[in-house]
C-alpha cells in the first residue's frame, strides 16, 4: 500500500501547512513524502504539521524521509512537527533516537499551541 499525502493550510494568520498522510512509509513510498514536504515547505509556512495517524508502517527510508523534511524545514525557517504517530512508529522513533530530533504530538492543537507560542513562553508538558 502506498502512503498519501493530503496538504491543508491552516489560517493565514498562523501560517500552518499540515500533511496528512496514510499507508506505509517505506522503500516504495518515501520519496513521494519527502517530495510533498518539499512542496509544502515551498509555499513557506511558519509551521509545517506532518499527520502520521494514518501511518501504519514505517521502515528506515520512511524516517529518513521525516528528518530529510525536517532539515528542509530548518533550512527555510520552519517549525515542524509529528502528529499522532502510531505505537509502532513511535516505538520506532524512540528506538532510533529520532524522537529527541523530531518533535510528536498528540494532536494538530497542542503542536500549534507549544510550536507557535512567543519565544520565552512557558509550555505545559
Amino acid at each position: 500500500m502506498s502512503p498519501s499525502a493530503t496538504g491543508t493550510t491552516g489560517g493565514a494568520d498562523d501560517r500552518t501547512e499540515i500533511l496528512t498522510v496514510g499507508g506505509e512509509l517505506d522503500i516504495v513510498t518515501a520519496a513521494s513524502l519527502a517530495q510533498a514536504g518539499r512542496g509544502a515547505i515551498g509555499h513557506h509556512p511558519r509551521l509545517l504539521l506532518l499527520d502520521l495517524a494514518g501511518v501504519s508502517f514505517c521502515d528506515a527510508c520512511g524516517l529518513t524521509a521525516l528528518v530529510r523534511i525536517a532539515n528542509q524545514a530548518d533550512a527555510s525557517g520552519c517549525r515542524y512537527g509529528l502528529i499522532a504517530p502510531r505505537p509502532p512508529v513511535t516505538k520506532l522513533l524512540r528506538i532510533t533516537g529520532l524522537y529527541q530530533r523530531l518533535p510528536v504530538f498528540a494532536t494538530i492543537e497542542q503542536a500549534r499551541q507549544h510550536l507557535l507560542a512567543p519565544a520565552g513562553t512557558p509550555h505545559s508538558p
